[in-house]
């Protein structure tokens, strides 16, 4: 039987159009390799990405240079020695001032893509904070970004071994956060933290003091962003214009909406609790704890945790 080729052609383009690709593909990746420190592409206020799309940045007034790259057991690092190297920040706050707001920030395009997750190595010098909180964004270009946190990296430090330590493997899954898929502008940024238990910075080591005003220094390698499904067309051109919510979860605050609608929310119980007209945004700090459920005018239905 004679095979047309050209029709297996056309059927091997069309599924590949219309349905999803389920292997991991890297949006983004940070290595701050180069021939030295002072070469690194980009510098080291905003070096630039070595594989994919994004940008990276300082934020909160830290600084930032480039020091030797992560060579410890368990790194995915694969680099020589010699061209090795890591993104070296300083400058955190002194003690009391500045919880949540010194760090780093990554920004990456989700277009086309969904299940984001971000993956990163930080080396903490012994006189740093032991505590960093991870946020992300669904809008980094807005006036005010609304920032959800996402995950909080702490450890109750030890008197030795602790400090001056690469912690590899550090993951943030926010695969199951809709509002971040097929995006043009996610962002996520990790900050120094108070510790949770003291209240305010703790050194990473127990026989160090954290360093008032300068904060040790926090070093990252093999920053990466990826997705877990790569979108066909349909599905692409679909969710452009699918009404989403974000934060959710939400912690009693603002949440926006990507689309202006005239909305009503419900409780579990079927209660009204809300109706807004025109509105892209809702405010749930009167809200309980607890599942509410979406109605638009044009017939959607989302639901929202309110934590």
């Amino acid at each position: 039987m004679k095979t047309n080729y050209n029709v297996l052609k056309i059927v091997a383009i069309a599924l590949l159009f219309t349905c999803n690709s389920w292997g991991q593909a890297t949006l983004a990746q940070w290595n701050f390799n180069g021939a030295d420190a002072a070469s690194i592409p980009g510098g080291g206020s905003s070096p630039l990405v070595s594989v994919g799309a994004g940008t990276a940045a300082l934020i909160g007034g830290s600084t930032g240079t480039f020091s030797a790259g992560n060579a410890s057991v368990g790194t995915t690092e694969t680099e020589p020695t010699a061209t090795n190297f890591g993104w070296q920040t300083a400058g955190y706050a002194p003690a009391g001032t500045d919880n949540k707001i010194r760090g780093v920030q990554y920004n990456v395009s989700s277009v086309g893509q969904a299940g984001i997750v971000l993956k990163f190595e930080q080396r903490l010098s012994n006189s740093a904070s032991n505590t960093y909180v991870v946020f992300y964004t669904a809008d980094r270009t807005a006036a005010t970004p609304v920032w959800v946190e996402a995950q909080t990296f702490t450890f109750t430090p030890a008197a030795t071994g602790t400090g001056d330590t690469w912690y590899n493997g550090r993951t943030v899954d926010v695969s199951s956060i809709t509002s971040l898929d097929n995006n043009p502008n996610v962002a996520f940024k990790i900050v120094s933290a108070f510790d949770p238990i003291a209240g305010d910075y703790v050194a990473a080591r127990s026989s160090n003091v954290y360093s008032a005003g300068t904060g040790g220094t926090v070093r990252y390698d093999m920053v990466t962003i990826t997705s877990n499904v790569t979108l066909g067309v349909s599905q692409f051109e679909a969710n452009k214009n699918e009404f989403k919510i974000y934060p959710n979860p939400a912690n009693k605050e603002i949440v926006t909406f990507n689309q202006t609608q005239d909305i009503e929310v419900f409780d579990t119980l079927g209660k009204l609790v809300l109706k807004a007209k025109n509105t892209n945004t809702i405010d749930t700090k009167s809200f309980h704890s607890g599942v509410y459920f979406i109605r638009t005018g044009s017939g959607l239905t989302r639901k929202l945790v309110v934590r």
